[in-house]
């Protein structure tokens, strides 16, 4: 078992309103993949998850060619831990890539039980963006390594919604065409979803992530959460609230006989992550504790790992 702490154009000329058709539901995150971790992480990681923003997509140049470099002097690639500490962080960092003013609003509109399993919609409204732009979307759900773009052409309706026109010819109008976009998930515990609309001239860039069922344990006036990055919980963050702004903390987990112990500063927000790895060696499932004591609070957690 392993653990990191960290302290933490034309369409502007008139709106567009979604909903006059029938509800689209897109992201129908409802089976389980086979996840592909090892073989995405090795192309998963060149520093940035998306294009620049803030600036033009750059032109397309040909590249010049390179001598190539002597074998021994080729770059080794990056070992697991690396890519898994590389995931965790761009998780952690996900939704403070947000163009400055702009602002994600996040709203569950239902919750149904299919099958004995929970399924939630949400919609997304947005404030602080420019309405006049054509947005991608985005998601990156913990079945794939990195983000992958779903769909293009949105836009963003006056009253916020996010949606695609009824006249479009881009690729949101073979899902949704003229409806609101809907974002329907079936979670597992802790799971999140992570996803981000991205302008086509990749100026605004509005980041955010839903964990529909989060698993967070309180004590008094703090909370302790598990955010499960990878199916079978290979790999998770830890996420702390409410403690004593600069106060010293005493994290601990404990998987089987395997302790680990660190102590962690709670950031001037009162917050904190840890980066949580808890597979232990010859083991295949098990379950992991997590405490953390502050100066005013305790909480603690556990949940279980190598199982759907």
């Amino acid at each position: 078992m392993r653990v990191a702490n960290r302290v933490p154009p034309r369409m502007g000329e008139k709106p567009y309103a979604f909903g006059g058709g029938a509800p689209c539901d897109i992201l129908q995150i409802i089976m389980r993949h086979t996840y592909v971790y090892l073989a995405l992480l090795c192309v998963a990681f060149s520093g940035a998850y998306l294009p620049a923003v803030g600036q033009a997509a750059p032109a397309t140049q040909k590249p010049k060619s390179q001598p190539s470099a002597p074998a021994e002097a080729q770059p080794q690639p990056p070992t697991d831990e690396v890519l898994m500490e590389k995931m965790a962080q761009a998780t952690i960092d996900w939704d403070k890539k947000t163009t400055p003013g702009a602002k994600v609003d996040v709203q569950l509109t239902r919750k149904d039980q299919v099958d004995g399993k929970p399924v939630m919609q949400y919609r997304v409204k947005v404030s602080g963006a420019p309405k006049n732009k054509f947005y991608s979307l985005m998601a990156w759900p913990i079945t794939l390594a990195v983000p992958a773009t779903m769909m293009e052409g949105l836009v963003i309706a006056a009253d916020g919604t996010v949606g695609c026109p009824p006249d479009s010819t881009k690729s949101c109008a073979q899902h949704m065409k003229g409806a609101e976009l809907k974002l329907t998930y079936s979670p597992g515990i802790g799971e999140i979803y992570r996803h981000a609309l991205v302008s086509e001239d990749r100026a605004s860039a509005l980041f955010f992530s839903i964990v529909p069922a989060p698993m967070i344990e309180h004590d008094k006036t703090c909370s302790l959460e598990i955010v499960r990055l990878t199916p079978k919980f290979e790999l998770a963050v830890i996420r702390g609230k409410g403690f004593v702004p600069g106060d010293q903390l005493s994290f601990h987990t404990l998987s089987y006989q395997e302790a680990h112990d660190s102590q962690p500063k709670a950031n001037a927000q009162g917050e904190f992550w840890a980066v949580l790895s808890p597979y232990i060696k010859g083991r295949t499932m098990g379950t992991t504790e997590v405490t953390v004591k502050g100066r005013s609070c305790a909480p603690a957690l556990s949940f279980e790992w190598g199982s759907e």
